[in-house]
């Protein structure tokens, strides 16, 4: 019996809720001259959705050094970031180990990205591994053509959701480290403030008593 198209798509969003997937977001100090790699493995035997994004934190700092590169099992880069870009996304299908690699300045005869400049970056990237979603069964006809473009709609806006999610938390990271910068500032303000203010109590009794031993030495002549 063929379920209606409202029941059909409230059924997707429940199991798509329980579905499994291999996500995440991160952030690594990547030195000068290094690069980084991290490896995720996509089901075999069925076409999975792996797809994340990056953002380089040091706002401050040019973004001209760093590239990020995803290989396949072969090691063929099937996708890579823009020159000189502060952030991107990827979104690419497949099955099997990828590996995405973040690097800092140019290696060897690499002129991908511009030399290293001694100058350590802290990077947040996120990627994901989602399996395919299952479909509707049986018979296709209007309102399952209708039904499988919504779940494909829903399955662009879900990956959406995940970027907007992953640099909230990229903006959380930027907060948590200008608070950090904040506090080191001040600390050393009020450190330098201190001694100062010792230096002048130090300087003022120094001076008290060097008039004390002039006044008694023109006392006694």
């Amino acid at each position: 019996m063929r379920l209606p198209i409202i029941l059909q798509i409230l059924l997707f969003a429940f199991l798509n809720g329980f579905r499994i997937a291999v996500e995440g977001a991160f952030s690594a100090t990547v030195e000068s001259g290094e690069e980084h790699c991290y490896n995720v493995i996509a089901p075999t035997g069925v076409q999975s959705v792996i797809h994340g994004n990056f953002d380089i934190l040091d706002d401050d700092e040019s973004p001209d050094p760093i590239g990020v590169v995803l290989y396949d099992s072969k090691m063929t880069p099937v996708w890579r970031s823009e020159r000189e870009a502060q952030e991107g996304t990827f979104s690419i299908t497949g099955e099997g180990k990828y590996e995405l690699c973040i690097q800092n300045g140019s290696m060897g005869s690499d002129d991908y990205v511009a030399p290293k400049d001694g100058i350590d970056r802290e990077v947040g990237f996120a990627i994901r591994v989602v399996p395919p979603q299952r479909g509707i069964e049986g018979e296709a006809g209007p309102d399952d053509r209708l039904t499988s473009h919504l779940i494909e709609l829903s399955e662009k806006l879900m990956e959406g959701l995940d970027t907007m999610t992953d640099h909230q938390e990229y903006m959380r990271e930027r907060e948590n480290r200008h608070a950090m910068l904040a506090d080191s500032t001040f600390n050393r303000v009020k450190e330098w403030t201190f001694l100062e203010a010792i230096v002048l109590v130090l300087i003022s009794f120094g001076q008290v008593l060097y008039l004390k031993k002039f006044f008694e030495q023109r006392r006694y002549l």
